[in-house]
């Protein structure tokens, strides 16, 4: 689990600094950061850009099995008979959760070293974003059996949601437009940052929705 910590804190601060370029541009033509949520700083506009961009792909790549590996070695039998399969939901939510709360607390905290700045804002905003994800995934990894099925989705899925929720923002198509109040694109797109707190819902409604599921299942 330290390896793959590293492995996302390095990935996630080379990309962002590859973006501090583009954010620089981005913030200094048509503002679109301040249009996120972003703020009008590179260094935060960079690492917000590769969360919405590239954190819905690390999340579903590394927690895709999370429920159902579990489900199909059956170790969850011994899991469920010191606890409840509600706790074992929660807990699973919450390890993960924690687990990219570390990696974007240290990957902020590197950053703040060249921007001397701590971006309060901007960290709370991306671990809202990934909770999306993260409930999301472990809905799909409950409601799916096969391991291999949910890393094929996973991965679609991170590719899908990325492109049409950035999409939806500047569209007119009204499909696209009630598409994208499913995502955390459309949250994060306005004015007001209070939206992006909305996001909030929706990892409770997939945990919810896991939670139905769990219990109806055979372990």
């Amino acid at each position: 689990m330290s390896n793959t910590m590293y492995i996302v804190i390095l990935s996630i601060l080379s990309l962002a600094n590859n973006h501090v370029i583009v954010a620089k541009n981005i913030i200094g033509t048509i503002t679109p950061s301040q249009e996120l949520g972003m703020g009008d700083s590179p260094y935060a506009t960079g690492l917000l850009i590769i969360i919405l961009l590239a954190s819905p792909l690390f999340v579903f790549t590394l927690s895709h099995n999370t429920i159902n590996e579990e489900l199909r070695s059956r170790t969850i039998r011994f899991v469920a008979t010191k606890t409840s399969r509600e706790n074992i939901i929660l807990g699973k939510f919450l390890g993960t959760l924690l687990f990219w709360i570390v990696c974007l607390t240290a990957a902020v905290l590197l950053i703040t070293l060249f921007s001397k700045s701590f971006y309060v804002s901007e960290l709370t905003q991306s671990i809202i974003f990934v909770a999306y994800f993260i409930g999301l995934t472990i809905m799909l990894s409950t409601v799916i059996s096969k391991t291999g099925i949910t890393s094929f989705l996973g991965m679609a899925l991170s590719i899908v949601i990325t492109a049409l929720g950035l999409w939806s923002i500047g569209s007119d198509n009204i499909l696209l437009k009630l598409y994208s109040y499913i995502t955390p694109y459309f949250f994060y797109s306005q004015d007001n940052e209070i939206y992006t707190y909305l996001v909030l819902i929706f990892p409770i409604i997939f945990l919810g929705l896991s939670l139905i599921t769990i219990r109806k299942k055979d372990l």
